[in-house]
């Protein structure tokens, strides 16, 4: 329908001069008054009347306007072209036409005829396009393009196939689409896109990921982490497989490493056992030679008061002998006596045979004493070598239980030193246990992951430098997977 122009000030004029019913222009006294203000654009008409309530009354649509002069469509809704006369009215009018229209298209959903066999579009809807779409009606749209569109929780319903899909064309309008279809639900699902631009990971597509967290994920295959740096890591940070190499060596002799560890843990617990063993022997071997040494001391203690007495009995011969010794010189005497006396005087002769007989009764018992007391001597003597040799041998026998002790006390320091340097397998809680260096000659315990699948990390934040972490994903700069093997 061709957009018409109204005024409600314009006023009525005159034919300047006769047309012919085939003329296309007429000239009026007055077109400003006319057209009452308005004006008619390019595709736009003006419904003016002329010869009004007369029988050459014809109904034309002005076109465009030079000053008084129009363009005119003759004849129209109805009426027939006629010539009319200068001075003839022309007026600008409200004829059936606006009125039908107006009718029409209240009374229309669609595209509608204006009774003229003229077929009218409705709001752009042509006929055989349907209807108008209402804001608030439920209404099903077919071949609609949405441009820029803001739609709030729709329903996309219909059969399993492209009805139940969205096709985008894409910047090229071509043979090739993107469907987004759905699987029929079995149930109310509820898909959430994160408030984030990205692109979407495809099941089955070969993809790069970033910042991406996997928690307890399931990895088949045999996955290569590519792109790692140890440049500017954190303790958090996944580890190149180079850094790590360059650190515990290859995962094969990290591996072989644990082992030997394993079995050098295990040497040394043996070592251990015996060196627990050896100073419970020497700690024995050293209350032996305690208890030889307070035997020998004893021994010793009793070879000299052996020896004490074997002197005091020397000493005791020594003074019998003296006093034997003694008795003899006063034998001889008495007896030089006698014999003085005897040949002194020959009537004391009886008296001097008497005491010879007595004086030699005397010798003799002296020279037996003496005899007793040089037997005494050489038995006091004998005690004295054995007392002497039995304190040697005690003395001996002290020192090797002094040196046996010193032995016994450097084995039982040397055990001790290898016991408190062995790691004792009472440092292990669990199965799982890890037994890792915090310092220099320092171990400590590093318990098992309490969750499967985590795996040992660099950390330089804990003690050991270690700790357990959830495991990394191919292309994850944050995580990398350190080979462990544990022993049970």
């Amino acid at each position: 329908m061709t957009t018409r122009q109204y005024s409600s000030r314009s006023q009525q004029t005159t034919l300047t001069g006769a047309i012919t019913s085939g003329a296309t222009s007429m000239t009026v006294v007055s077109g400003t008054g006319l057209l009452g203000g308005v004006t008619i654009p390019a595709g736009r008409t003006f419904t003016l009347v002329i010869d009004v309530d007369t029988a050459l009354e014809e109904i034309v649509d002005a076109t465009a306007v030079s000053t008084n002069t129009f363009t005119i469509t003759r004849g129209v809704d109805g009426s027939t072209a006629q010539e009319h006369s200068a001075g003839a009215v022309v007026r600008h009018m409200a004829i059936g036409r606006d009125y039908r229209d107006a009718n029409l298209h209240a009374e229309a959903d669609a595209s509608y005829n204006d009774g003229g066999g003229n077929a009218h579009s409705m709001h752009g809807i042509a006929a055989g396009e349907g209807v108008v779409v209402g804001t608030l009606k439920t209404q099903t749209l077919t071949n609609k393009t949405l441009t820029s569109p803001t739609i709030s929780n729709p329903t996309i319903t219909g059969t399993s196939g492209v009805e139940t899909s969205i096709v985008f064309e894409g910047s090229t309008a071509d043979a090739y689409e993107t469907t987004l279809t759905v699987v029929d639900p079995t149930q109310d699902n509820t898909i959430t896109l994160p408030n984030t631009t990205g692109t979407v990971v495809i099941a089955d597509a070969t993809q790069t990921l970033t910042n991406k967290t996997l928690t307890s994920p399931t990895i088949s295959g045999s996955p290569v982490i590519t792109g790692l740096s140890s440049a500017g890591m954190v303790s958090s940070s996944a580890t190149p497989k180079d850094y790590v190499d360059s650190i515990l060596g290859s995962a094969t002799a990290a591996a072989t490493s644990a082992a030997s560890a394993a079995t050098s843990a295990t040497s040394a617990a043996t070592s251990a056992s015996s060196a627990a063993t050896s100073a419970s022997s020497a700690l024995t071997s050293a209350n032996s030679a305690a208890t030889s040494a307070t035997a020998a001391a004893t021994s010793a203690t009793s070879a000299a008061a052996s020896a004490t007495a074997a002197a005091t009995s020397a000493s005791s011969a020594s003074t019998s002998a003296s006093s034997a010794s003694t008795s003899a010189s006063s034998a001889l005497t008495s007896a030089n006596s006698a014999s003085t006396s005897a040949s002194s005087a020959l009537t004391s002769a009886n008296s001097a045979s008497t005491s010879a007989t007595a004086a030699a009764t005397s010798a003799t018992s002296a020279a037996a004493s003496a005899t007793a007391a040089a037997t005494s001597a050489t038995s006091a003597a004998a005690s004295v070598t054995a007392a002497a040799t039995s304190a040697t041998s005690a003395a001996a026998s002290a020192t090797a239980a002094a040196t046996s002790a010193t032995s016994a006390a450097a084995s039982a320091a040397s055990a001790a030193a290898v016991l408190a340097g062995a790691i004792q397998s009472s440092i292990v809680d669990a199965k799982g246990d890890l037994i890792v260096g915090t310092a220099n000659d320092t171990v400590s315990r590093l318990a098992v992951a309490a969750t499967d699948g985590w795996v040992l990390t660099i950390d330089s934040s804990t003690a050991s430098g270690l700790k357990w972490a959830v495991g990394a994903v191919a292309g994850d700069s944050d995580q990398t997977i350190l080979p462990v093997q544990i022993f049970s």
